[in-house]
């Protein structure tokens, strides 16, 4: 339930487009969180942890994209208080790029692989069939993190109907570029430290 990437994405656009078209963004979290669900049960985490240097290069290529969103949401912010209109909407207004943004954004979360390699375990018995249990475990962290990520965008819709909309969204763009950028220097420093 810590705020995270995908949380301030979901807070983002939820402030950029409005609550209700916060769907894909919240998808988008989920599908790849399905995904790292599904490698952790196949035991991809092992194969990531006996492969350092393929680990290490995931890990740099997420904190690269980490550090393009935090730049972007600071230059947002800055033509916002510039006062410089948008006009047309952004290439990112569309549901697909919203979509396609927070699945990137999830991909850079590898440690997600491994709290589910070792979280997984603790829930599956080995003398029942895998499958359905898979899918009850899949279900219900899906369930959880979408009502969270959706509560996380509900609430900073609240707190901007009452402080009001400019100001509060360029608040919010400033505090999430500094924050995703903090995040992509954090990988990066945890990938130099470990070499």
């Amino acid at each position: 339930m810590s705020p995270g990437p995908n949380v301030i994405l979901v807070i983002d656009h939820s402030l950029s487009f409005g609550l209700w078209r916060i769907a894909p963004t919240i998808l988008g979290n989920i599908s790849l969180l399905f995904l790292v669900a599904l490698a952790a049960a196949m035991g991809v985490s092992a194969i990531l942890l006996a492969m350092p240097a393929l680990y290490d290069g995931l890990r740099l290529a997420g904190a690269a994209y980490l550090g393009f969103l935090g730049v972007k949401a600071l230059l947002r912010a800055r033509r916002s208080r510039e006062g410089v209109s948008a006009g047309a909407p952004a290439p990112e207004a569309g549901p697909l790029r919203r979509y396609l943004q927070a699945l990137f954004v999830s991909a850079t979360n590898l440690q997600s692989v491994f709290f589910l390699a070792a979280l997984f375990p603790n829930f599956v018995h080995r003398d029942q069939p895998l499958a359905p249990q898979f899918v009850v475990l899949f279900s219900v962290l899906i369930l959880v993190v979408g009502s969270v990520h959706f509560a996380y965008g509900l609430s900073a819709g609240l707190v901007q109907s009452r402080f009001g909309n400019r100001r509060f969204r360029q608040a919010v763009q400033a505090g999430s570029g500094i924050a995703v950028l903090g995040f992509g220097a954090v990988v990066v420093s945890s990938v130099f430290r470990r070499g």
